[in-house]
């Protein structure tokens, strides 16, 4: 059986990648702005995690998780890399990981050497520090494309999609749209009013509508799909980025879309619904220490009760906030100092990291907090508890008849509510009375009409705990 014919060359498929800070989405940014056609169609308001660019598909992810989490049984959605270097600063930490990453995955890259308009840019220094990590530049006989740019005047631009056109000429990119379909999930989410919604990417084959695709084992009846300039089309063919409605679920970043069902990849950044049994709650986190040595001891010292999404050695990166923000999981720091920057990212993205240069600070932090979720009332003292009997309506209000059976119960006391021995609902008492008369407590043995505000669906025999934090 012989595979399908190309019956053209495709767009090839670019990341940008790149230390914090050294301008990846600044250039991103004065690339998108040399497209006429977006600029009069009302200009770059559409998100959809990647986008088209005279000929050219860029994936617009946060730092570089597209380049590193994007392979799937050995297929790689990166044809090409754009590793951003500051001329200011030269190779920094997140650098050295980016070139790791091209490195092990072989992908062909280019330097872009970006703030060359600012006063202190050394771009021999640059061009020394890649001789140091194995990579010589041209103007050294070497192989490595290294281009002069400036995201805010333009400089290089220019010359940066001609490199790029080449390296993707001599690559011989074919198209395959007759192909089984082949995409790859960028973005994902959960939208109020659309359900489940996905970024992806089609590698091979096309994306028809009302087509029935799965992201790994989550089913899609392809109900609309959106190309990144925000018209509909009827279809996606290879290397286009959509955004694309009819998922069941919100799939995992990483999944590969394909007509069939299959397990999902163990690279795919997923949910935390799907990253283990919810009935049985773990303390999500990111490690991060200054040694290898305190990253093993610290694991150890953790109970079965923490899920480590991910761990490393070194510095807290913009990698690690995206992925504590996918994940809903914390970044726990030991002896690493962490850029500002990072640190403004995080809290951008409601990230809690807790950083010390003390372990049995760190040990204790998540000691306390796996106590909390087993346990939420740990720090909680009972003022009171009753028990629905009864419920009245007075002008369309919900009245809950309480029968106190422990201590007392006060007018603005904070109340769990507890079904089936789980606490289900928070509020607070709003009014408190014993027949007609309007009372400001209630105690043990006696009877009485409360009301609740917020409003909570109430059911006879549930529970109310009233409480006070210790």
């Amino acid at each position: 059986m012989t595979s399908a014919q190309p019956n053209t060359f495709r767009p090839p498929i670019v990341t940008v990648m790149g230390h914090i800070d050294h301008g990846k989405t600044s250039l991103l940014d004065k690339i998108r702005s040399t497209d006429v056609t977006r600029r009069e169609a009302g200009g770059i308001t559409q998100h959809i995690g990647a986008y088209q660019v005279q000929g050219i598909t860029f994936i617009d992810t946060p730092g570089h998780a597209a380049f590193c989490d994007m392979r799937t049984r050995g297929a790689s959605i990166t044809d090409i890399a754009v590793l951003v270097v500051a001329a200011t600063e030269g190779i920094m930490p997140q650098t050295k990981e980016c070139i790791e990453h091209i490195k092990k995955n072989d992908i062909p890259f280019i330097v872009a050497m970006n703030k060359m308009d600012l006063e202190g840019a050394s771009p021999d220094k640059v061009k020394g520090q890649l001789v140091e990590a194995g990579f010589t530049p041209e103007e050294y006989g070497g192989q490595t494309a290294v281009v002069p740019v400036s995201a805010k005047t333009g400089q290089g631009i220019d010359k940066l999609l001609e490199l790029i056109k080449l390296n993707a000429e001599i690559l011989e990119l074919k198209s395959y749209p007759d192909r089984p379909l082949q995409a790859f999930i960028i973005e994902s989410k959960l939208d109020k009013s659309r359900g489940p919604v996905a970024s992806l990417i089609v590698q091979e084959g096309t994306l028809n509508l009302g087509d029935q695709v799965y992201a790994d084992d989550i089913l899609c009846k392809v109900k609309a799909i959106v190309d990144d300039k925000g018209q509909s089309l009827k279809s996606a063919g290879p290397s286009t980025p959509v955004k694309v409605l009819g998922f069941e679920l919100v799939p995992c970043v990483g999944s590969l879309v394909t007509p069939e069902k299959r397990l999902p990849s163990p690279t795919s950044q997923c949910k935390v619904k799907y990253e283990y049994d919810e009935d049985n709650p773990k303390l999500k986190i990111i490690l991060k220490a200054d040694v290898e040595g305190t990253l093993e001891a610290l694991k150890r010292s953790f109970s079965d009760d923490v899920y480590i999404l991910s761990e490393g050695v070194g510095a807290i990166t913009d990698n690690d906030v995206f992925m504590a923000e996918t994940g809903n999981a914390q970044i726990f720091a030991f002896n690493v100092n962490t850029p500002k920057q990072i640190l403004k990212l995080a809290e951008k993205n409601q990230v809690k990291v807790f950083q010390s240069k003390i372990i049995y600070e760190i040990i204790e932090n998540i000691q306390s907090q796996v106590l909390k979720m087993l346990e939420p009332t740990i720090d909680e003292t009972i003022l009171g508890e009753g028990i629905i009997k009864a419920e009245f309506k007075i002008d369309k209000v919900r009245i809950a008849g309480i029968q106190c059976t422990k201590g007392e119960i006060t007018k603005g006391d904070q109340i769990h509510l507890k079904r089936d021995g789980k606490i289900i609902k928070d509020t607070k008492v709003e009014g408190i009375r014993h027949g007609k008369d309007i009372i400001d407590k209630v105690k043990s043995g006696s009877d009485c009409g409360m009301t609740f505000k917020p409003y909570i669906d109430f059911k006879l025999n549930d529970v109310i705990i009233s409480y006070n934090k210790t």
